[in-house]
């Protein structure tokens, strides 16, 4: 019990400190036809399906046609940007702060914004 008050309270943490980017998109469906998918950058995808883009966004085809995105990762915030700066990691889809002196540790960041 003690470890689903933690796994909860951690996850209120993050979703107060990580705001995700979202949009919607309106599939343009001729009257009295059924959407085949949902066209995103030049790629058809499957009605009902997931998938996460290129540029980090974790999309959702829904069976009208329309689409729901939102963005993978939080841009940090709040972090002494003398001693460190962020980078973004494409294969992760996140960025990592990493301290100006020794590029092999960490920094903390008080926050994320999306």
């Amino acid at each position: 019990m003690k470890f689903l008050v933690t796994v909860a309270f951690g996850a209120g943490i993050f979703v107060i400190v990580c705001n995700a980017y979202c949009f919607s998109t309106d599939n343009k469906v001729e009257p009295g036809k059924e959407p085949k998918g949902c066209f995103y950058r030049k790629k058809m995808y499957s009605l009902n399906s997931q998938f996460r883009t290129t540029n980090c966004l974790d999309c959702t085809c829904k069976s009208d046609g329309n689409m729901d995105c939102c963005s993978a990762y939080g841009t940090p915030v709040n972090y002494d940007k003398e001693r460190c700066h962020f980078k973004f990691d494409q294969q992760a889809c996140m960025y990592k702060l990493i301290p100006n002196e020794d590029p092999t540790k960490q920094c903390e960041s008080y926050g994320m914004v999306g």
